[in-house]
């Protein structure tokens, strides 16, 4: 046997353990684990009550599935037409600074057309030559109806999808120019998640240099890296670093999503109007 493929065999062998276990877990729940969007399960519902951690077992399943190569096929082909129609609608109604909203009707809408993914909330960092830009979970807050950090969306095989890191607040800073309008990557590369990547430029300076910090005042963040890695996209002039704090899936169905449409428009609309005649859907 080669040296690569010995390698190859063990290090599919941890993930092919881990897989076994959490599909025995679900199998002594009760818990139907077939379809996307299993978190809306009663007996899943019923035992995350007691274990607030129990969110990561769906998303360490979508991860470590099995997928064969006419699902990868398809993912390819849907998360790129569904993100273009999503974009569309950002556009058109000026919906900045949205990403919980349309990262939650992203996660519905796959979940409804069978496509596996995890809404993941975390910190993004942009850097562009001697600039940077932050979106950083470990912020000062700016207060009711604001939330610090970022959200995008990992469906394997791609691993970064993110709608919304173009449209944050960027209020007229020229920076914007270097963010793609859709962040979609099957190649994005495991980084080491840095302090300045988790952490904004003012808290450090309140905390001076240590390198450590972000895993000082963020304790669960060594944690959480284990399982779901930081990741980095590099896209002509900037180089855009993931580092995932936590999964946030939706608390409403797709019809309950943004339905009072006080910024953007609801999920139903962009559903009904957009997604169901794009993919010939009749329910």
């Amino acid at each position: 046997m080669g040296e690569a493929k010995r390698r190859k065999m063990q290090g599919t062998a941890p993930e092919g353990a881990r897989r076994a276990e959490l599909q025995a877990m679900f199998d002594r729940l009760g818990i139907d684990y077939s379809k996307p969007g299993f978190y809306d399960d009663p007996a899943y519902i019923q035992h995350e009550r007691t274990d607030p951690l129990f969110t990561e077992a769906y998303a360490e399943w979508v991860l470590l599935r099995e997928r064969t190569p006419k699902y990868d096929d398809m993912v390819r082909d849907v998360v790129p037409r569904l993100s273009a129609i999503i974009n569309a609608r950002i556009i058109r109604h000026n919906w900045n600074g949205g990403c919980i909203a349309i990262t939650g009707i992203l996660t519905r809408m796959l979940d409804r057309l069978g496509i596996w993914n995890i809404p993941m909330s975390g910190s993004a960092s942009a850097y562009a030559g001697d600039e940077s830009r932050h979106f950083n979970v470990i912020d000062d807050n700016e207060g009711v109806g604001f939330d610090t950090g970022h959200m995008w969306i990992i469906s394997p095989p791609f691993n970064i999808v993110d709608l919304t890191l173009h449209y944050q607040r960027w209020q007229g800073d020229d920076f914007q120019r270097h963010i793609p309008k859709i962040v979609l990557s099957d190649t994005a590369g495991i980084v080491r998640a840095r302090v300045q990547d988790v952490v904004a430029p003012a808290v450090r300076r309140r905390h001076g240099g240590d390198p450590e910090l972000h895993f000082r005042l963020f304790r669960d963040q060594k944690r959480i890296l284990k399982a779901f890695p930081a990741r980095q996209v590099t896209s002509n002039s900037i180089d855009i670093r993931y580092v995932p704090a936590g999964i946030r899936v939706p608390l409403e169905q797709l019809e309950g999503i943004n339905k009072d449409e006080r910024q953007g428009v609801s999920a139903s609309r962009i559903w009904e109007e957009d997604v169901k005649p794009a993919f010939a859907l009749t329910i």
